[in-house]
């Protein structure tokens, strides 16, 4: 009989199991923590690799340089710098479009359109 004693006090198959998994998913989220470190690390440096994973990050998360209203940051000759400083003074094109509801043309100023009454987002 102390065959059953031993089988009893020993810890079940499945135990291990969830040990190692929780052990598992801890060290991928520490690992992942780390990466993230090192990553937000090298970024925020000023050399031309950091440069390229910002750029890298701004692609992904936000509006690429290259639809931003400033144009390409690639360009800082005198003369761009000149363009960007005269458009800038320019109030914007006026925005136009035909109203969903009934067709009227609408601009961005308008909160409702004048022929429908719509409410314009």
């Amino acid at each position: 009989m102390p065959h059953h004693s031993l089988i009893a006090a020993a810890v079940p198959l499945n135990a291990w199991v969830d040990i190692g998994a929780t052990t598992l998913v801890l060290l991928l989220a520490a690992a992942l923590i780390g990466v993230m470190f090192l990553f937000i690390r090298a970024a925020s440096s000023d050399n031309e690799e950091s440069r390229m994973l910002r750029d890298i990050v701004e692609t992904i998360f936000g509006t690429p340089a290259h639809l931003r209203a400033g144009g390409s940051p690639n360009e800082s000759t005198p003369a761009s710098s000149h363009n960007d400083a005269s458009s800038a003074s320019k109030p914007p094109a006026a925005f136009r479009e035909p109203c969903p509801g009934c067709g009227a043309e609408v601009t961005e100023q308008d909160a409702n359109c004048p022929s429908c009454e719509l409410r314009l987002l």
